[in-house]
């Protein structure tokens, strides 16, 4: 059923969406502890989820070439309300972020989290996988 809601998407895509509902599932259908833990994961990044479907001015600029972030909620709140349902999740209705994001306004913490993201490219510049 997760498959015929999902659609076509580019195979990196498919990739990561796949390997998050498996892990979406495995979490909130094991121990207590692992269901726990994924309650408290999606109450922590649930709030910045509609951000990422906000359409900033510079998606004007490229037309035809990006993209239009607000096209993709609708197939957003398909999967996820599918993937939530066979997990026995309630989908949160709790939107909350600042919306700084995409300009540059992040929590102290996201600098450790990008150094971190970043290691294996400054290493082997110009690497390609």
């Amino acid at each position: 059923m997760l498959a015929a809601v999902a659609g076509k998407a580019v195979k990196e895509v498919d990739y990561h969406r796949d390997h998050a509902i498996q892990w979406t599932l495995r979490l909130a259908g094991g121990t207590d502890e692992s269901r726990r833990r994924m309650l408290v994961a999606v109450a922590d990044v649930w709030p910045y989820v509609d951000e990422l479907f906000r359409d900033e001015p510079l998606i004007d600029r490229l037309d035809g070439v990006a993209v239009r972030p607000s096209t993709l909620r609708e197939p957003f709140d398909a999967v996820i309300g599918a993937v939530f349902a066979e997990a026995e999740l309630t989908v949160p209705t709790r939107f909350d972020s600042s919306a700084g994001g995409r300009h540059g306004a992040h929590f102290e913490a996201m600098g450790h989290l990008l150094a971190e993201m970043q290691v294996l490219a400054r290493r082997h510049p110009g690497a390609t996988w």
